[in-house]
């Protein structure tokens, strides 16, 4: 059986969260990412807040097992596996939390399949009463363990 082809945004705790916790659900996709059991979608945007976010002193100071070298190697590793988009063309309004738009706006230039994301506003975009783009529409919004529920067997982890 052809393995699915998963396109995915990870969105920024995401990542964190799969570099913190070795076993959680996040790391495990960060792990099948790097694995290119699916393609990791990024933009300059999203990158530059993953560095942002991940090198933030109080971060650091809570998490000091995340060095910004640690930051550099896993930002280039998605990089060189995933698919790259330096600026977005989709303009995407969320007036809910605009910090968010990023997200969607790759997820809709670089057609995902999925956001991953623990963030309650990203989670309850295609049930809220924003007007979910129809470009975006197909498009799943989930958490890593649900992720992991629903396409971990096919991926081969769980």
């Amino acid at each position: 059986m052809a393995q699915p082809r998963f396109r995915i945004v990870l969105d920024t705790n995401t990542l964190l969260r799969g570099l913190v916790a070795s076993t959680s659900a996040a790391a495990k996709v960060r792990r099948a990412a790097e694995a290119r059991l699916f393609v990791p979608l990024l933009s300059k945007p999203v990158i530059d807040e993953y560095r942002i976010v991940l090198t933030d002193e109080e971060i650091v100071a809570k998490f000091p097992e995340i060095t910004p070298k640690l930051v550099e190697i896993t930002i280039r590793r998605l990089r060189f596996i995933g698919e790259y988009l330096r600026t977005p063309t989709a303009r995407f309004e969320y007036r809910r939390d605009p910090a968010d738009q990023k997200f969607v706006e790759l997820a809709i230039d670089l057609q995902a399949t999925h956001i991953l994301s623990f963030d309650q506003d990203l989670l309850s975009l295609p049930r809220s009463g924003e007007a979910f783009s129809p470009a975006v529409t197909g498009r799943q919004v989930v958490d890593a363990p649900t992720f992991l529920d629903r396409h971990g067997a096919a991926l081969g982890i769980g």
